[in-house]
C-alpha cells in the first residue's frame, strides 16, 4: 500500500508543478524589509507600517489579514517582485470579495496569479491580493480568472454584506426556514449574508409546503409573497360505510353493506393509489432554476423538494393504511351486527345429577348427559372431555361438582327457525376441555341430523355472526351456569344417605369387593397424596414443569447462540478487513512488478515467509513485506477464531431448537 501511495504522491507533485509553473505563478517573494505602502484594507500597526512576512507565516488567526503586493519597475528594466505584508483588517475589509478554493494547498494559493481578464497575459495579474490563511480576497465583486491546466477559469467573488428579505404569505402565520434555521412566521423579515440564491421553505399546518428560490437584491429590501394551497385530505371510505351501517334496520341490509365493504377491501390497493395520486397532483411544483442559482444550489433545492414531496406521500400512505384497518374492523362489526339479528340464544342448566361418568382415563374421560323439562328433551352420549387445569384425581373424587349448560341456538333455516344444540361443561366454574362432542338427540329438533360434531360446527359456522356470538357467549354461558346452580329437585326428594360404617364382623369377601371398587375409581387419595410417582394425578403437572424447564433451556441456549453469532460476525468482519488490506498490498507488489505474474508470485511468496522482509534492503519494500507478513498472520488467526465461533453458534442454536421442540411437545401433550 505504501509503494502505491508513494507513486501517487510523486505523480501529484509533478502535476502541481506543471500547473503552477511559468508565467501563471509567482516565482518568488522579496524578503526585503520594505514595509510597503499604506493599504486601503489593512491598518498599519507595526511601527507605522505593515509588517512583511514570509509565505510560511501566513496562517489563519483572529484579527489578521495579509496582502500580497506586486511591485513593478516603472521603466521595465527589471522583473516585477512580490512581497507579503501582515496587518489588522480595517472596517472596509468587509467589502472584499471572498473566493474559496477547496483541494489546493494554501502554500500553492499564495503563488497563484489572478487576472481581471480571460485573455490577460502572465504579467497583467492583480497588484494586490488578500489572504486570511483559509480563503482568497480581492477588491470588488467583478469576476477574476485563474489559469488551471492551461485554461482560464472564471471565479466569482462573494461579498459578505447584509441583504434584507421580507416574506409574506396568504394565509399568514406560516413558518419560514432557510437551511433548516427558522426565520419566524409570516410576515417575516430576515437578512442574508450574500446575494447568493437561497431556498426558502414556507410551511403551515393544513397547507402544502412551498419551496421557493429567492435571490437577494442589492437595491433595498427583497420582498416575496407566497400563496399557500390547502392540503387535500385523503377520503376515508370507512366513514361512508359506518353511516350506512348505523342506519340499517334488518339483517339483509347489513349483509348488503358487509358485501360492499368486502369489495372495497378487495379493490383498496388500486383505489387508494388513485386517491393518493389525485391528492399529490395538488402539491406545488418546484420552480425552475433561477438565473443566479448555481447548479449545486439548484440540485440541493431539487432534493429538498423531492424529500418534502416524499414525506407528504408517506403521510398519505399511512392514512390509507389506517383507513384500511378501519374497513377491516367495520367488516367485523357488520359481521357481528348481522349475527345478532340472525341468532337467538337460550340456555338450560345441566345439573350434576343429569351427568354420568364413563371410561375414566389418565388424560380424558367420557360422559353421558340427559336433560328433560318442560322446555327441552335432550340426550348427550359419549362426549369426551379433557381435565384441563383440574387434576384427574380431584375430578374422579368429586363427580358431583361437574355440571354444565345446554346452549340452544335458534337460527333461520329454509325460512324457519331451527334449534342447534351445544353444551359446555364445568368443574365448579372452571371449564372442562371438550375433546369430542359425541352424539346427541333432541325431540325439539325440527330439521336435519344433530349427531356429529362436524354437522354442528358446519351448521353454526355458516352464519356470519358466529365469531361475534362466540365472543359474547363466553361470559353469557358462565352467567347461565351461575344462575342454574340450585339444589337438584331429584336429590331433594331423596332421603339423606345413612352414615357409612364398617362392622368388625362384616363379611371379609364383601369388604374386599368394595375395596376393589373403591380402588378402581379412587386410585387411593391418601396414597396419591404421599407419593411423588402418582402418574394419574400429577403427570400433567410433571409434563408442564418439564416443558417450562426445556423452554428456559431453549431461551438460554438461544441467547448464548446469539452471543456466539455476534462474536462470529466480529471475527468475519475482521477477516474481511484483513483480506482487503492484503489485496491492497498485493496490488502494490503488482505495480512494482509491472504486473508480471512470475515476479508477483516470487515476491509474494518471499514476503510471506517468516523473517523474509529482513532480507530486503529497499525501505519501502521492506515495510510492505513486513506489513504483508503481519497481515497473513492476522488472517490465519481471524480464520481460526471465525471457524471456532461458527461451530459454537451452530451447537447452541441446535440446542435451542431441540429444547424448544421438546418444550412444545410436552406442552401439547
Amino acid at each position: 500500500m505504501k509503494i502505491k501511495l508513494g507513486f501517487l504522491v510523486a505523480i501529484s507533485l509533478l502535476l502541481a508543478a506543471s500547473v503552477w509553473a511559468g508565467k501563471w505563478a509567482v516565482d518568488s517573494f522579496d524578503d526585503s524589509s520594505d514595509p510597503g505602502e499604506p493599504d486601503n484594507f489593512i491598518a498599519e500597526e507595526f511601527a507605522g507600517g505593515l509588517k512583511p512576512v514570509k509565505p510560511e507565516q501566513v496562517t489563519q488567526q483572529g484579527g489578521r489579514l495579509y496582502v500580497r503586493q506586486k511591485f513593478e519597475d516603472p521603466f521595465g528594466d527589471e522583473e516585477a517582485t512580490y512581497q507579503i505584508f501582515q496587518g489588522r483588517p480595517k472596517e472596509a475589509a468587509k467589502d472584499l470579495g471572498k473566493i474559496s478554493l477547496d483541494g489546493i494547498p494554501y502554500t500553492t494559493l499564495l503563488k497563484m496569479k489572478l487576472f481581471y481578464s480571460r485573455t490577460a497575459s502572465g504579467n497583467d495579474d492583480l497588484e494586490t491580493v488578500y489572504f486570511d490563511g483559509k480563503d482568497i480576497f480581492v477588491e470588488g465583486e467583478d469576476p477574476v480568472y485563474i489559469n488551471l491546466n492551461g485554461k482560464m477559469e472564471e471565479l466569482k467573488p462573494m461579498v459578505l454584506r447584509d441583504y434584507k428579505i421580507s416574506i409574506t404569505s396568504e394565509p399568514s402565520g406560516a413558518t419560514v426556514t432557510v437551511g433548516g434555521n427558522s426565520k419566524g412566521e409570516t410576515p417575516a423579515t430576515f437578512t442574508a449574508s450574500s446575494n447568493k440564491t437561497i431556498a426558502v421553505v414556507v410551511t403551515k399546518e393544513g397547507y402544502y409546503t412551498v419551496i421557493k428560490p429567492i435571490t437577494p437584491s442589492d437595491k433595498g429590501v427583497t420582498q416575496e409573497g407566497v400563496l399557500l394551497t390547502a392540503r387535500l385530505p385523503l377520503e376515508n371510505p370507512a366513514e361512508v360505510f359506518r353511516t350506512k351501517l348505523r342506519a340499517a334496520k334488518d339483517g339483509n341490509a347489513i349483509k348488503t353493506i358487509k358485501n360492499e365493504i368486502q369489495q372495497a377491501l378487495k379493490d383498496y390497493n388500486t383505489s387508494s393509489k388513485k386517491s393518493i395520486d389525485a391528492v399529490m397532483s395538488k402539491f406545488p411544483q418546484n420552480p425552475p432554476k433561477a438565473t443566479n442559482e448555481s447548479a449545486t444550489d439548484y440540485s440541493n433545492r431539487q432534493n429538498l423538494w423531492t424529500n418534502t414531496q416524499a414525506r407528504e406521500r408517506d403521510a398519505l400512505n399511512k392514512d390509507a393504511a389506517n383507513y384500511f384497518n378501519e374497513l377491516k374492523e367495520l367488516a367485523a362489526e357488520a359481521d357481528g351486527a348481522a349475527g345478532e339479528m340472525d341468532f337467538a340464544l337460550k340456555y338450560e342448566y345441566i345439573p350434576s345429577s343429569a351427568i354420568s361418568f364413563t371410561n375414566m382415563g389418565v388424560r380424558d374421560f367420557t360422559i353421558d348427559a340427559e336433560l328433560k323439562n318442560s322446555r327441552v328433551n335432550f340426550k348427550y352420549s359419549k362426549a369426551k372431555l379433557g381435565y384441563g387445569s383440574i387434576p384427574r384425581n380431584e375430578v374422579a373424587q368429586n363427580e358431583d361438582r361437574v355440571h354444565g349448560v345446554l346452549k340452544i341456538w335458534d337460527a333461520p333455516e329454509n325460512g324457519k327457525y331451527a334449534s342447534i344444540y351445544d353444551a359446555a361443561f364445568f368443574y365448579d366454574e372452571t371449564p372442562l376441555q371438550v375433546l369430542s362432542k359425541g352424539t346427541f338427540t333432541s325431540s325439539d329438533a325440527t330439521t336435519g341430523s344433530r349427531n356429529t360434531e362436524k354437522d354442528l360446527n358446519a351448521r353454526i359456522a355458516k352464519f356470519p355472526g358466529k365469531a361475534a356470538w362466540d365472543k359474547k357467549d363466553q361470559a353469557a354461558t358462565l352467567e347461565a351456569l351461575r344462575a342454574g346452580e340450585i339444589p337438584d329437585p331429584a336429590l331433594a326428594a331423596k332421603p339423606p344417605p345413612a352414615e357409612a360404617y364398617y362392622d368388625e364382623e362384616e363379611d371379609e369377601e364383601e369388604f374386599e369387593k368394595g375395596a376393589e371398587e373403591q380402588e378402581k375409581y379412587d386410585y387411593s387419595r391418601h396414597g396419591a397424596a404421599g407419593s411423588a410417582t402418582d402418574i394419574f394425578g400429577n403427570t400433567d403437572e410433571y409434563l408442564f414443569w418439564a416443558g417450562v424447564v426445556f423452554a428456559a433451556a431453549a431461551v438460554g441456549s438461544g441467547v448464548v447462540g446469539f452471543l456466539e453469532h455476534k462474536e462470529w460476525q466480529k471475527a468475519d468482519d475482521a477477516l474481511t478487513s484483513v483480506s482487503d488490506a492484503i489485496g491492497r498490498v498485493e496490488e502494490g507488489i503488482r505495480i512494482v512488478c509491472d504486473y508480471d505474474e512470475q515476479c508477483f508470485q516470487k515476491n509474494r511468496n518471499h514476503f510471506s515467509q517468516p523473517g523474509g522482509y529482513e532480507q530486503i534492503t529497499d525501505p519501502d519494500l521492506n515495510k510492505a513485506a513486513k506489513l504483508l507478513y503481519d497481515l497473513d498472520s492476522r488472517k490465519k488467526t481471524n480464520e481460526a477464531a471465525r471457524d471456532k465461533r461458527n461451530t459454537n453458534r451452530i451447537i447452541w442454536f441446535s440446542a435451542a431448537g431441540v429444547s424448544a421442540a421438546l418444550s412444545i411437545t410436552l406442552f401439547v401433550w
